[in-house]
């Protein structure tokens, strides 16, 4: 068990030799199958380490090689950042190993595919590394640096706690640090995670702590994985307002030291009971004025990950989330006129369905402004997608949209900050590497535009 949690699987399971799988109360069968599933989801990859030294990147050769120093790099900061806020800087590097599947991560886990798909669980912090399905593996991406952060958050609690955190304030901790890598100012939810705090709070329906054990990926669905994500972030953005950082580390040391999480958070915090705590918290979310906006309910119904099973049919894929009848059937039709290449009739068939659901609709009008950029009509286009993206800054579209739109018209650095959002979630889409590349040259970042110029090259070769 110590090879396989430094990495050694061929020692791990050389150690193994000789045992029966029931010995030891059967734990030599589970380990046994759980170094066979490592070592078939990650046989042939490569390495490399980061700038800093602190992390190993674990990766198959090809594709994934042009995402690993972006990875690395953004690793490094977040080493920094979280130890200073958390007070763990842990001895390196540390593993991380880019999935090329999502059944991979069913084989190295002893999650289902099942689970992986239900919640759309991409990514685990468990034996002693942190582990990733690419974002290739996905039809229009993910967050997945922030998701490489969050499971690092998970790696630093675990060592600070001598892993005594349960599953709850664990999530919400890697939930509100997650972004901090790359911005110093505290996360917010988005408009999807307000729609479903405000609607679980208007019905009750809020999920309990309790029930978000053993994993987020067991919950019944990614509505429910997302909510109760939602939920936790909120409860550690209101102790980190009453009591900061300093209090978090506090409550931190007295878990570490024995003390149940619900009780440190209670000293550290000052309510004197757990009940006076979780009440100030929902008290809090109602003050709050989160948004109900019925055009993000399809979003928060199906999810936001749709995993590549090799459906092709992009331009229609979201036009389930639509409740509307005659929107989904105008939307639809928007997007068959879009694949055929009839941009105008599309376009017609996008605003009538906009017209319907209200331009905030992310999916209408998302896929409206990326045919305004077909039609070469940018204003049009920037001026449906910079609400998108200031509604909900992990999603890929308006800013690949956004983007082009702004390179297009000129302007270069807006161009280069629209493409590094879609970077964070897509980094698989040639138009973004390209994009990007552009958009570095104009602006005098050479070694930047070394690197995107190189992926820009092998994504457009590979399509």
């Amino acid at each position: 068990e110590l090879a396989f949690l430094d990495g050694d699987y061929q020692k791990a399971q050389s150690h193994l030799d000789g045992l029966e799988d029931g010995q030891v109360g059967k734990s030599v069968g589970r380990l046994r199958r759980l170094i066979a599933g490592t070592m078939a989801a990650t046989r042939g990859f490569a390495s490399k380490r980061s700038a800093k030294g602190h992390f190993e990147i674990f990766y198959q050769p090809g594709k994934d090689e042009v995402i690993v120093d972006i990875a690395a790099d953004a690793l490094d900061k977040a080493y920094e950042v979280f130890g200073r806020d958390l007070g763990v800087k842990p001895k390196g590097p540390i593993r991380v190993e880019l999935l090329t599947k999502p059944a991979d991560l069913a084989k190295v886990s002893t999650l289902t595919e099942k689970d992986i798909r239900t919640t759309g669980t991409i990514a685990l912090c468990k034996y002693n590394k942190l582990m990733a399905v690419t974002p290739r593996a996905t039809l229009f991406g993910y967050a997945w640096l922030d998701t490489l952060a969050h499971e690092y958050v998970h790696y630093l609690v675990s060592t600070a706690t001598r892993d005594r955190v349960p599953v709850w304030l664990h999530e919400g901790l890697a939930r509100f640090q997650q972004n901090r890598w790359r911005d110093p100012k505290l996360g917010k939810l988005s408009g999807t995670d307000e729609y479903l705090l405000a609607s679980a709070l208007k019905s009750g329906d809020l999920i309990s702590f309790d029930a978000m054990h053993p994993s987020m990926a067991k919950l019944p669905s990614q509505q429910a994985a997302a909510l109760a994500y939602a939920e936790v972030y909120t409860l550690v953005r209101y102790v980190h307002g009453k009591a900061g950082y300093k209090g978090i580390r506090q409550a931190l040391n007295l878990i570490r030291t024995g003390a149940d999480s619900r009780a440190a958070l209670t000293q550290v915090v000052g309510s004197g009971r757990w009940r006076k705590v979780e009440g100030g918290w929902k008290q809090h979310l109602r003050a709050s004025k989160l948004s109900m906006d019925p055009g993000l309910a399809g979003r928060a119904r199906h999810g936001r990950i749709h995993f590549d099973d090799g459906n092709k049919g992009e331009d229609n894929v979201g036009t389930k989330e639509l409740s509307n009848a005659k929107a989904k059937k105008y939307a639809r039709l928007g997007g068959m006129l879009r694949a055929r290449g009839m941009l105008e009739a599309a376009a017609v068939e996008y605003e009538k369905a906009l017209a319907i659901t209200g331009k905030s609709n992310l999916l209408v009008a998302a896929k409206l402004s990326r045919t305004y950029i077909g039609l070469r009509k940018y204003q049009r286009a920037i001026e449906l997608a910079e609400p998108l993206l200031a509604a909900d800054d992990n999603d890929a579209a308006p800013a690949t949209t956004l983007g082009i739109a702004y390179h297009k018209s000129g302007e270069p650095k807006k161009a280069a900050r629209a493409f590094e959002v879609a970077l964070r979630i897509n980094p698989f889409d040639p138009s973004v590497r390209c994009g990007l590349a552009d958009s570095y040259a104009q602006v005098g970042a050479k070694s930047l535009e070394k690197r995107e110029r190189e992926a820009c090259r092998r994504l457009s070769a590979s399509r």
